[in-house]
Order: C-alpha cells, then sequence, then structure tokens
C-alpha cells in the first residue's frame, strides 16, 4: 500500500492561511480549557430545565426545584 499526501501548495493553502488556522485553533483550545472549569453537569442542567426569573435590574435567577 503506497502512502497518498498532498502537499500545502497543491491544497492551495499559503503559509499566512496556515499560521491563521494555527493560530485559531490555539485560540479554541486555550479558550476552551480556560471555560470548562464553569461547566458543571449540574449547573448546566439547572440553566436548561429551569425557568428563569428576571428581576427589575436585569439579573437572571434559577429556582432550585418549583
Amino acid at each position: 500500500m503506497e502512502l497518498f499526501s498532498l502537499s500545502t501548495s497543491e491544497i492551495g493553502l499559503s503559509p499566512i492561511e496556515i499560521v491563521v488556522m494555527v493560530l485559531f485553533g490555539l485560540f479554541f483550545i486555550v479558550a476552551f480549557i480556560l471555560t470548562s472549569k464553569n461547566m458543571d453537569t449540574e449547573g448546566l442542567l439547572r440553566v436548561l430545565n429551569a425557568k428563569p426569573l428576571r428581576k427589575d435590574d436585569g439579573t437572571v435567577e434559577y429556582r432550585k426545584n418549583e
């Protein structure tokens, strides 16, 4: 079985486009790492299942049980 590969110029990617893709990829990984600690199951299910109560000052409160 022979290996098949295309160079980046054959695909149509310039070095600048590769650098931009790598930077966006790194940004996504860093953003995911920074926000993943806030994604707990209990809080996520509370937000998805609850009916929020919006106060007059604009804040939102989620009730524990209805």
